[in-house]
């Protein structure tokens, strides 16, 4: 038995070297396809880039801290390298990515009729599931429509400039007492709070600053790695959407159950409005995760 048990024990090792060999074989294949396969399997020639690691792609240099919300260090590096169109692989999907003004454009313009919009889960949630978004055709053309009666050119000349004009009046004299300015912050401010007013008659100086300090929190962390655990910038990033639109929605409800406004003055009026003349069936989380996305284009 026991030269038996010493004649067995070599077939352990043999077993685990050949499963070694066969697990190499395996990661050089699947290597190979990762680097190769999609400028194998493509059809047409694809923009430069790199995909980055296996599984992983360029996924952790694009979560990377950014000290602002100006041009991301991860486009501006590729900007620089590859040009204004470059392909990447984030969270595991190949992407080709556009900082061309011009291509940009026509993509908007096609509403999917050349290219399919594609939106991580992580993003979906930050900007809500039924915002503008995903909503294309119809829903974002008469969107659109809505947007304009407000932020056209028209309302721009009659409306709007004086608003601008009157905000910064009103800031240049707050600054007068103070020993220093952060300008940026400051001429975000006052951006936010014209458009503010015209989407939601929000008055910044009556108020406690609590919707600018909450989307303050939102927009810090929505770089961030979408890891929602307390004490992280992406927990804080929706802990400061969901403070945002409970202020939304009471302000929407009020809204709601007021009397009729013959004048309509702000955004609100124009989608209460829609609602209740049932048009496209607009439902009032998406009026309200278009409040956020204009807001947050105002905040930024």
């Amino acid at each position: 038995m026991e030269g038996s048990d010493r004649w067995a024990s070599p077939m352990p090792g043999s077993v685990l070297l050949g499963a070694a060999a066969v697990l190499a074989s395996l990661l050089i294949l699947l290597l190979f396809r990762w680097y190769c396969g999609s400028s194998i399997t493509a059809k047409g020639r694809l923009p430069p880039g790199s995909r980055g690691l296996p599984v992983l792609g360029e996924t952790l240099q694009f979560f990377a801290g950014s000290p602002s919300l100006e041009l991301h260090p991860f486009f501006k590096r590729r900007l620089e390298r590859y040009g204004p169109i470059f392909r990447t692989n984030l969270i595991g999907v190949d992407l080709v990515v556009s900082l061309d003004a011009e291509l940009n454009n026509l993509v908007f313009q096609q509403d999917e009729r050349l290219f399919e919009n594609w939106w991580p889960e992580s993003v979906m949630r930050i900007f809500g599931a039924e915002s503008i978004i995903p909503s294309m055709g119809s829903f974002h053309k008469h969107a659109k429509n809505l947007i304009l009666r407000i932020f056209g050119p028209e309302n721009l000349r009659l409306v709007l400039l004086q608003d601008v004009q009157r905000t910064a009046q009103a800031s240049l004299l707050s600054w007068l007492d103070l020993p220093s300015v952060e300008l940026k912050e400051a001429t975000s401010s006052m951006i936010f709070s014209v458009t503010a007013k015209r989407l939601i008659s929000y008055d910044s100086s009556s108020s406690d600053g609590k919707l600018w300090k909450q989307f303050d929190a939102f927009i810090r962390g929505l770089l961030a790695f979408p890891l929602y655990i307390p004490g992280t910038a992406f927990y804080q990033c929706m802990q400061g959407r969901k403070e945002v639109m409970k202020i939304l929605r009471k302000l929407f409800d009020e809204r709601k159950k007021a009397p009729s406004r013959r004048e309509k003055v702000d955004f609100i009026d124009l989608l209460i409005d829609t609602i209740k003349e049932d048009k496209l069936a607009m439902r009032d989380n998406f009026a309200l995760n278009l409040i956020f996305l204009l807001l947050f284009a105002g905040r930024t």
